[in-house]
Formats: structure tokens, sequence, C-alpha cells
């Protein structure tokens, strides 16, 4: 692997936890949301 500074490296994993912090609830509300779309029109 590249060298890079130390405090490169842990800007990019906090950059990273954050995006997957934000990333994974957005995604689980998208389905559950479209779940929920789903059943009402079943009715």
């Amino acid at each position: 692997m590249f060298h890079l500074s130390h405090d490169y490296e842990l800007g990019a994993i906090a950059l990273i936890l954050a995006f997957l912090i934000f990333y994974i609830p957005a995604v689980y509300a998208f389905f559950a949301i479209r779940r929920q779309q789903k059943r009402k029109q079943n009715k």
C-alpha cells in the first residue's frame, strides 16, 4: 500500500465510518417505507 500521512489515514477512516453510519439507516428506512407502501396497495 502506498504511504500516506497518519492524519490522512485517520481522516479517510472517519469519512468512511461517517458515510456508513448515515448510509445504512437511510437504506433501511427506504426499504421500510417501500414495504409499508406495498402493504397499503395490497388492501
